[in-house]
């Protein structure tokens, strides 16, 4: 089978459960020259077009907001809460798990994630679906915290 079963797909999603050398391990998986959607109208939604370009857009910006170790991700369901297509196409529905902001601020969110993988088995195109209204009020608000403090400590 030239793309990734159900099985390969969790096993590569479980990554994301354990942060942050899980996280390096899932983005192995991921194509240098991806498409990654965040779909919606948010500080943090966008169209980005590299792994590169987006980590450091979004993932770091996200990890940077985060208390230790980060975010931590688990697939609904196990491998049941994958669905695979045709042609490498696959979603993926996730939430967060025991994820807070640096000011203890519980982040709860839900993902589903759309996605294709080629034939190597990397992830080419990726677009994430999730509450945007959680994202802004809890990592918006954090991102406007810390900046606050940033502005308050220049003096």
């Amino acid at each position: 089978m030239p793309y990734p079963t159900r099985s390969e797909v969790h096993d590569i999603f479980l990554n994301l459960a354990h942060p942050p050398s899980g996280t390096d391990a899932f983005f192995t998986h991921v194509h240098d020259d991806v498409v990654w959607t965040v779909t919606g109208h948010s500080t943090f939604s966008g169209t980005w077009y590299s792994k590169a370009e987006y980590r450091a857009a979004i993932w770091e910006q996200i990890g940077g907001l985060l208390a230790e170790p980060g975010y931590t991700l688990l697939v609904d369901d196990g491998a049941q809460g994958i669905i695979v297509g045709e042609n490498g196409w696959v979603v993926v529905e996730m939430r967060t798990v025991d994820t807070k902001t640096k000011g203890g601020v519980p982040y709860d969110q839900h993902y589903s994630w759309t996605l294709r993988f080629d034939t190597d088995h990397k992830i080419v195109e990726l677009k994430a679906y999730l509450d945007l209204a959680t994202l802004e009020k809890v990592l918006g608000g954090e991102k406007a915290k810390q900046e606050q403090e940033k502005k308050i400590k220049a003096g």
